[in-house]
């Protein structure tokens, strides 16, 4: 049995205009939906003349079972959301300069992208049908870690573990009253 959940998502982003003097443009991940046929990456969905809605394209959602704790930590926030990473497109192959990198439901995976300050990291509402999903993995792989304090080893100081004395024992103090260093 797979150990992993994957689901396929459909993202939409906007390129809104500046309004600041250094930026014409800036693009914003803005939504999830299920997966389409109906749309490829790039296609139009929405214009008027502040803003132009994008399909992005198709990406897989997964989750691990090793990472359910930052599923859990989603889920105690006020509003769990699913992130979106977008990366700038180097080369002609996407329709669009930024592309879907990633889409994640972990928030430390994207802190994680978003230490780079290279790729747009944004947060979307998570669909009522995915957070079913997913809260059901959860509920299935999620074992609470429970705490354990450590205590220190007791260390007997007379006992000398490597077998000959200390060198600051044997030494004298010289005429000056300081030892070197």
């Amino acid at each position: 049995m797979a150990r992993e959940l994957t689901i396929m998502v459909g993202v939409l982003a906007e390129k809104r205009r500046s309004v600041s003097r250094w930026a014409k443009e800036y693009w914003i991940p803005v939504g999830i939906t299920p997966a389409s046929g109906n749309f490829s990456a790039g296609d139009e969905l929405l214009r008027d003349d502040t803003m132009t809605r994008y399909f992005m394209g198709v990406h897989n959602l997964t989750c691990h079972a090793a990472d359910t704790e930052a599923y859990v930590h989603n889920f105690n926030s006020q509003t769990p959301a699913l992130f979106v990473i977008l990366r700038r497109s180097e080369d002609d192959t996407h329709p669009l300069p930024w592309f879907v990198h990633s889409v994640t439901a972990s928030p430390y995976l994207a802190q994680d992208y978003d230490d780079s300050a290279e790729d747009i990291v944004e947060r979307v509402a998570m669909p009522a049908e995915i957070a079913g999903a997913i809260m059901d993995f959860v509920e299935r792989y999620h074992k609470e870690d429970v705490f354990r304090k450590r205590r220190r080893d007791r260390l007997d100081i007379d006992d000398h573990k490597f077998g000959q004395e200390p060198i600051f024992l044997h030494r004298e103090k010289p005429s000056g009253g300081k030892f070197d260093g």
